[in-house]
Parts: C-alpha cells; structure tokens; sequence
C-alpha cells in the first residue's frame, strides 16, 4: 500500500505543478478574476481529496468511493470540504484527525499556490459537521477563568511509543519519511522550550512526557520515548480515566487515541494556565513546508495566542543568517484537534515544521533553528500573557546628538 500511495501522491503534484492553471506569485489574483480557472482549481483541489481519501479508506481494508466537493469562500478566505454517504470518522481513530488535518495543510497549500487565498478549512460528512454527530464527545469543555498572572503550563512535546492490540508490538505514533522520528526529535524542542519559560516567563512548567534515560519496564525502551499515556499510568495507575478512555476499544491502535486526550487530561488535573503543544508536521505532498500553529475552531478565544507565537516565530526565525525566508505562515489555523480541544485553559498546537519536507527536515536537525523558534514560542505566549501585541522588530537612524564631554544625557528613542 506504500507504493500505492506514493504513486498516487506523484501523479497529483504533477497536475498541481505542470498545469499553466496555477499563477505565481506576481499572478496571485488571476484565478479569482477568471471563473473558468477558477474552476478547474476547484477541480483538481476536489479530485486530490478525494484520491487522498480513497487512498485512506484502502490502508484501513475499506474498497468504496466517496463523493467530495470544495466550496471556497474568498471573503471569509475559508474552504469547506464535504464528503458524500459513505465515510464518516467515529471516537476511534480520534475521528480521524491525523488524515484530515494533514490533507488540509495539503489543499491549504495547493490552494495558496494557484492564488487563491485560504487560511481555515472545515470538513462536513454527509452534510453535518462531526459535532452534530458526537456532541457529547465533541463538545468543548467549560473554560476555566483566566488569572491575570500565569504561574504554571504543560509543554506537550509529541508522541511516544504505544503498544498495538493484541499483538503488544510495540511502535512510534508518527511516520519518518526522511529519517526524522518526531516522537524522539520533539522532546528536544520541549526541553528548549521549557528553559525560555521558567526564565523569562517565570512559570512553573510541567511536561506531558517522561524525559528519564531509564528503561520502561513493561517495553524495554526507554522512558523518555514513551507516550504521555504510559508517563500518566506509572504517575497515576488509579486514575484510569485520564490516560486509558479506550479500554474496550475493537481498535489495533486505541492507545493512540488515549494518547492524545491523556495530554489535556493531564493538564485539566494539574490546573495549568496554558498548554502548548509541540510537533512537526507531515504531508502527502513534499512541497508542503513551514510552520504553522492551530488552535480550536470552537475556542476563538485561543486565537490571539496563537497569532501571537507566530509572530514571535517569524521575528526570531528570520533574524536568523540562512532563514530569512523560512516560511511561517501569516496566520493562525482554526482546526478540531483533540489535543486543544479538551483542555479547559488556552491551548494551542506549534507545528514547527514539516518532517515530509526535505530542506525543514534540515532546519529540524539544527540546534540554532530550535533555539531561534523555542525563543519565538516563548516570547509570543509572553506578550500575549501580559497583555502586550506582538508587532515587527523595526530599526530606525538615530539622529546625530552632541554631547559635551564628561557630561550625560537622555534621548528618547521613538
């Protein structure tokens, strides 16, 4: 199936890419003036997402077609893709999370490169949204008031090793494509990230995972590359119903499920100010690159964070000799992950590269790139907590002053 999908994914960048449809960048409002092109994007963007769906629904022994259709509202710069009879993601699976978020970066790309302007995606089944269907499930918790000075967060750095049913094999979350394991390379990040905050932040940081060299008794690998889920059963063995929701789950890979709404979980009993959650991203599609940070569709309130740390990213990243032209996206993304979603404090999600993307995966190997974008998580989350915005670093000429010798004086620097 591998090889089946690769294929796949080829032959769809070669339409994205080889066709005269998509404009460049100085082109960038053609699609939207031409219906006719407009259209055939609409198209191809359509027809990308629903090999990509098929190519699912085959890895999971499933052989059906699925309609699929893309409406595209340029005013509110929003795609909502809808899915016919046939496909509809339940609580197993994380209501599929980690297919449709990536096959949004995806289309979120492809868009953006044929000139059309997108930022958020929203997936519809049937006509509903997957709220509609689980309510309960999917309802966003009530949100904790928040203080006027933090004191503590959860940094959340990645997956981890869980073990599969009934085989107990066990196996990394997320893929490697081009070596990088970002169940491993994340905690770095996490460790980074964590020094900023205690010393300019001031909080009292917690962290999702275990970060001991010690063996885990029960696979034999080592703690720090276990899962939160396996971090919270030896902190809380009691407490099933933070770190095992899935017990009688039919599912090979329920611990993944576990796993990512242990994190919350473990943040909603430790009553933290803020959770930031690190990862990298992947994609169907090499091309897809850059960082980019999520928050909850259903807590616009997180949204200012969010936008916050991106602009933190992009300054420091860029000030950087070599990433000057790094891509961080503009804008924040509102998605339905379950890791933001559960938590009743602000919660973002840091996706600080593309693990698929051969020149990130480089910038993910390199400790003065981590430095820089840590650095720029911590002072984003720092100006939103105090009330502050975030705007460019700009350099003016200071005018010419005289000062007499041995004498002081003091200018006001605009």
């Amino acid at each position: 199936m591998k090889g089946l999908k690769l294929g796949s994914t080829v032959v769809a960048c070669s339409l994205f890419f080889a066709s005269p449809v998509f404009a460049s960048e100085t082109q960038s409002t053609k699609v939207v003036e031409d219906p006719g092109v407009y259209a055939e994007v609409i198209a191809l963007l359509e027809r990308e997402a629903a090999s990509q769906l098929t190519r699912h629904l085959q890895e999971r022994g499933e052989l059906r077609q699925v309609s699929v259709s893309i409406r595209l509202d340029m005013k509110t710069r929003s795609m909502k893709i809808s899915f016919g009879p046939g496909y509809l993601p339940g609580p197993e699976g994380s209501y599929d999370e980690l297919f449709l978020i990536p096959m949004a970066s995806t289309l979120r790309f492809y868009a953006e490169k044929s000139g059309l302007d997108v930022n958020d995606i929203d997936f519809l089944f049937d006509g509903k949204a997957l709220e509609e269907y689980y309510p309960e499930d999917l309802a966003v918790p009530p949100q904790v008031r928040a203080k006027s000075t933090h004191t503590s967060a959860l940094i959340s750095a990645s997956h981890g090793y869980i073990s599969l049913h009934p085989s107990r094999e066990w196996k990394f979350q997320r893929p490697a494509p081009l070596g990088v394991q970002e169940d491993t390379l994340s905690p770095a990040y996490g460790d980074e990230l964590q020094g900023l905050i205690e010393q300019r932040s001031g909080l009292t940081v917690h962290r999702a995972r275990s970060r001991s060299t010690e063996l885990h008794p029960e696979s034999g690998k080592p703690w720090e590359h276990m899962s939160s889920r396996y971090h919270l059963k030896a902190l809380f063995p009691e407490r099933t119903d933070m770190w095992n929701e899935y017990p009688n789950s039919p599912e090979s890979a329920r611990e993944k499920d576990e796993d990512i709404r242990a994190r919350p979980n473990y943040a909603n009993h430790l009553g933290v100010d803020v959770m930031l959650s690190l990862h990298t991203n992947g994609s169907d599609s090499a091309s897809v690159r850059g960082a980019e940070v999520y928050y909850h569709r259903e807590k616009p309130q997180d949204k200012p964070l969010a936008d916050s740390i991106l602009c933190g990213m992009r300054e420091v990243i860029h000030a950087l000799p070599g990433y000057e032209s790094f891509p961080v996206r503009a804008e924040s993304v509102a998605e339905g992950h379950g890791e933001n979603r559960i938590g009743t404090m602000p919660s973002v999600i840091v996706e600080t590269a593309y693990h698929s993307n051969p020149e990130d995966v480089a910038a993910l190997q390199d400790p003065v790139f981590r430095s820089a974008a840590m650095k720029g998580v911590e002072k984003g989350y720092r100006l939103w907590a105090t009330g502050k915005s975030c705007e460019p670093l700009t350099l003016a000429p200071i005018a010419d002053v005289e000062i007499p010798t041995q004498s002081a004086r003091e200018i006001e620097l605009g």
